[in-house]
């Protein structure tokens, strides 16, 4: 039996080593806690990184990615400048696959083998 979680932290560990060897610097700043209701940070993001004059915030899942809807909603509204919006999924012995969100588009970056 596979532990959904240790597995859901161990791909959280390799999303911030590919961004902190790209020269991010990143926060974890999902909440942990019995009692926490919303543990992402506005319920969408696990991880900020920040590089410069650019910042993104990232949602990583295992296998299968979250709604686009509430994504490309949340990029429409919020049209920060130099924030990205961001969901990694790690597809199991293949491979990232990324989906960016900005200004109410997706744009999809396939890495898996």
């Amino acid at each position: 039996m596979v532990n959904t979680r240790a597995k859901g932290n161990r791909n959280q560990r390799n999303a911030i080593k590919i961004l902190e060897d790209q020269g991010w610097w990143v926060a974890k700043v999902e909440v942990g806690g019995k009692f926490v209701k919303e543990k992402d940070m506005y319920g969408l993001f696990d991880i900020s990184a920040i590089k410069e004059t650019e910042c993104l915030w990232i949602q990583i899942t295992t296998n299968t990615p979250h709604t686009h809807k509430n994504y490309i909603e949340f990029s429409k509204k919020y049209k920060i400048p130099g924030i990205t919006y961001k969901q990694m999924v790690y597809y199991d012995r293949k491979g990232w696959k990324i989906f960016t969100y900005k200004n109410g588009l997706k744009t999809t970056e396939d890495l898996r083998k």
